[in-house]
């Protein structure tokens, strides 16, 4: 079975492997082909956690290797569980591999893995979605990317945006980021994007923004009537420039993402408000089933935002892979682009 892996502690070192044969099922177990999946910043962000969030015990490797999960689709070849017929074709997290094998309950349309592995982890990340045989590329890429955006925006606007009018987000032209200040067009806030300096320009033209900053500008940024930052770079140095230069203007701090992952690691506590952790999963555990609506419904005005704000580029056999996943790693990859992969 080939599939991408790579050193736990150390995402820069990777390869990809090949054990051959499959693995034979078990009574109640499945083997599913992955047809394709979604490489986006998301990945890194999961490679970074997987310690401290368990995403290695998804796809087990041995010896200090890890499996990055990547959402993909994938089809039932094989089955020895009862009411998973072959040929059913599944959303969820899969291996950056060719296949996984699942022991299944199935649950209407969809199923939860309830291999033992995965007994500690928030069902969330078990659970595969049946989809038609014509899903397409851009639901696999931003379901879960606007999925969490919106959560944000609910979580935000629950807590009246702890009485800040700014929202500043780092990472702007992650799809997460920038589906977050699509959302919070409909509230009162203004909203602030951080980015590098060569996307200033690309992340301005979005017309999401209010303000577009670089990370060199952080010291110019003004927020009297208070601010709320959202992390997705998990960079701490830029981070505390954020903390020490709004001081008692920065009413709330949230952590979510990890795409600065190689940014150097910071110990002592943060000037201001401490930062809480954004876990998308306990949050929609907590929502249930309202958040499908709210979904769709704001799908509906977020879409033309993708459709001229991404292209999507396939990503086929494993030397394609190992280069989108470094420039990926490397924060090299071109953020107008949705990377759909197969192997």
């Amino acid at each position: 079975m080939p599939r991408l892996r790579v050193r736990r502690d150390d995402l820069a070192s990777h390869d990809l492997t090949d054990d051959g044969e499959g693995l034979p099922l078990e009574e109640g177990d499945a083997r599913l082909q992955v047809e394709r999946f979604a490489l986006t910043s998301n990945n890194i962000s999961y490679g970074v956690a997987g310690d401290m969030l368990g995403y290695w015990k998804l796809f087990p490797e041995p010896g200090g290797w890890g499996a990055i999960p990547a959402w993909g689709y994938a089809t039932v070849t094989e089955s020895q569980a009862p009411g998973l017929a072959e040929g059913s074709r599944f959303f969820g997290l899969v291996p950056m591999g060719s296949e996984l094998i699942v022991r299944p309950a199935v649950a209407g349309p969809g199923f939860v893995d309830t291999s033992p592995h995965r007994a500690e982890l928030s069902p969330i990340y078990s659970t595969y979605l049946g989809v038609p045989a014509d899903a397409e590329d851009v639901a696999l890429i931003m379901r879960p990317l606007f999925g969490t955006a919106l959560l944000l925006e609910l979580v935000l606007a629950e807590a009246g945006f702890d009485g800040a009018d700014t929202v500043v987000l780092t990472s702007a032209s992650s799809k997460t980021a920038y589906g977050l200040a699509h959302c919070l067009r409909d509230h009162p806030v203004r909203t602030v994007g951080l980015t590098s300096p060569r996307r200033v320009e690309w992340v301005r033209e979005l017309g999401l923004y209010d303000d577009v900053l670089s990370y060199e500008q952080v010291e110019s940024l003004g927020a009297p009537g208070g601010a709320a930052l959202v992390d997705f770079a998990g960079d701490r140095p830029l981070v505390r420039r954020v903390h020490e230069h709004l001081d008692d203007q920065l009413k709330r701090s949230t952590f979510v993402g990890m795409t600065h992952w190689d940014a150097p690691a910071e110990e002592e506590p943060l000037p201001g408000p401490a930062q809480d952790f954004f876990f998308a999963p306990d949050e929609m555990t907590r929502r249930g089933a309202t958040l499908g609506d709210a979904y769709g419904e704001a799908w509906q005005s977020f879409a033309p935002v993708v459709d001229r704000a991404m292209s999507i580029t396939r990503v086929t056999g494993g030397e394609e892979l190992t280069r989108v996943f470094s420039e990926l790693l490397e924060g090299r990859a071109d953020p107008a682009t949705g990377y759909v992969a197969a192997l």
